[in-house]
């Protein structure tokens, strides 16, 4: 499996953490429901300066 492709499933499941984590405490203001967001943040801007690099190529 590519990096990439497990890139996206672990994006997919931190999103999927993120919300239940947010609907169990009914908030997203929760320091878990943020940690779990930043965590979230970094892949995406990973994936995005990933895919930044193979266009300048």
């Amino acid at each position: 499996m590519t990096e990439n492709v497990q890139l996206h499933q672990q994006i997919e499941r931190l999103r999927g953490q993120m919300v239940e984590t947010a609907a169990l405490h009914n908030t997203l203001f929760d320091g878990e429901v943020l940690q779990i967001s930043q965590s979230l943040d970094l892949l995406i801007v990973r994936v995005q300066e990933e895919r930044l690099t193979r266009l300048r190529k």
